[in-house]
């Protein structure tokens, strides 16, 4: 389970861990799991004027990523609620999702969902942390 500024950083700079981990998925070397809510944010993200210029993402290329998404991640529905967890509730669908999912590692930059360390004994690591995963496995 990646959240969304994985997945974002992921396709805007695909030579850090989030590239390494997103190109991974896209070699079918992992599942990805995504909700309604994580794809609704990650197409916020990519559709925001200041990143399309930064980065040169058109239109059609969150068109493309979000089609790619939705055909190739295992969609949870996203209807598991789980107690107010995180110091910053908007953060705990990410949980939830990981938890409808089965997900076996929570990978994200956040520290919000760093500082748990784990939920529903899964544990929360960053993407360094887990690029070290894959290569060892």
């Amino acid at each position: 389970m990646l959240d969304t500024n994985v997945i974002a950083s992921g396709l805007i700079a695909p030579t850090g861990p989030p590239g390494t981990i997103f190109l991974a998925w896209k070699d079918r070397r992992l599942d990805l799991i995504v909700s309604p809510t994580l794809l609704r944010e990650v197409a916020d993200i990519l559709s925001r004027s200041k990143i399309a210029r930064t980065y040169g993402i058109t239109a059609d290329a969150v068109t493309g990523v979000l089609h790619l998404l939705h055909s190739q991640a295992i969609r949870v529905p996203g209807r598991l609620g789980i107690p107010r967890t995180t110091r910053d509730p908007r953060d705990d669908h990410i949980l939830a999702c990981a938890v409808e999912g089965h997900a076996d590692y929570i990978v994200c930059g956040d520290d919000d969902l760093l500082s748990l360390g784990r939920y529903a004994r899964i544990p929360i690591v960053r993407p360094a942390t887990y690029v070290r995963l894959l290569e060892g496995s």
